[in-house]
């Protein structure tokens, strides 16, 4: 019986660490790997002259004076978590489920220091380091279903009459996606309609807001420009957009561009981290 810890770290930006877990645990023929197991990765490009690009039913915008990246899509609408959402109040009500919902993110953070504390403070054994994080992940994903319930249920409340699961959208929802020098922000926007006054609500929700730093080292990171094939040529001229996209998927944004002809480039990247028995 042997347990086996590997970390592997790399630092993007004094703002941002990309983290690569591979935790394997081996008891006869147990292993457990967390472990960016896929990566989804595309360049949006933007010739000199071309500021929006449409690809895949999303619009990419881009405003070379301010540098300023915008990105909109149509959202989907929520009929499988309405029905859920529904037949869960009805069953245990809201109050319960709040109450359910703060006991699994506790629970999930409770685990995973127990298991800090015993694997780097006291040692463990496999098989109770492989329960332990089994049942962590497994509370912070009951957790983060549980925050959607509750959420949609406050944001279906109609505000003039009071009605619970009044509202009905009216068409998809935009989800928008704004990159500054400073900040990267996404918001989704809900347009709604009560089905028992005819109130109409308009409901804004920021989904992500992060701060950033100051523009990069613009002598690193130097690729050959695809617009006019200057070697070294295109830059990444400021600090990438992180964040959790999902509870599984980590997304990054990065900002190339060229300093010879005016030619610019986003890639995006998905990492989707999953968890195996094997």
């Amino acid at each position: 019986m042997a347990l086996y810890i590997k970390i592997i770290k790399k630092r993007l930006s004094p703002h941002e660490v990309y983290l690569d877990i591979i935790w394997e645990k081996r008891l006869d023929n147990w292993k457990l790997v967390i472990d960016t197991l896929s990566k989804d990765l595309k360049y949006i490009e933007f010739p000199a002259g071309t500021n929006k690009i449409y690809l895949d039913d999303v619009c990419y915008e881009l405003d070379r004076e301010t540098d300023t990246l915008t990105i909109c899509s149509e959202g989907n609408f929520n009929n499988f978590l309405k029905k859920r959402t529904f037949n869960l109040i009805n069953r245990f009500g809201l109050r319960t489920i709040n109450i359910l919902k703060i006991s699994a993110i506790s629970l999930s953070i409770l685990l995973f220091l127990l298991l800090f504390f015993k694997i780097f403070l006291k040692g463990a054994d496999s098989l109770l380091s492989l329960i332990l994080i089994s049942a962590s992940l497994i509370s912070f994903i009951v957790a983060s279903h549980l925050y959607e319930i509750v959420n949609y249920c406050n944001i279906f409340r109609c505000k003039k009459c009071g009605q619970d699961f009044a509202y009905e959208e009216m068409k998809k929802p935009l989800i928008k996606m704004v990159s500054t020098y400073n900040k990267y922000e996404k918001t989704i926007t809900s347009y709604m309609k009560c089905k028992y006054c005819n109130n109409e609500n308009v409901k804004v929700e920021i989904a992500h807001r992060n701060s950033k730093s100051n523009p990069k080292n613009i002598y690193k990171n130097r690729k050959t420009c695809k617009g006019c094939g200057n070697k070294f040529s295109l830059i990444e001229y400021r600090y990438p957009d992180a964040h959790l996209e999902y509870y599984n998927r980590f997304r990054t944004i990065r900002h190339y561009k060229c300093t010879d002809c005016g030619y610019m480039e986003i890639s995006i990247k998905d990492d989707y981290v999953d968890v195996n028995r094997m």
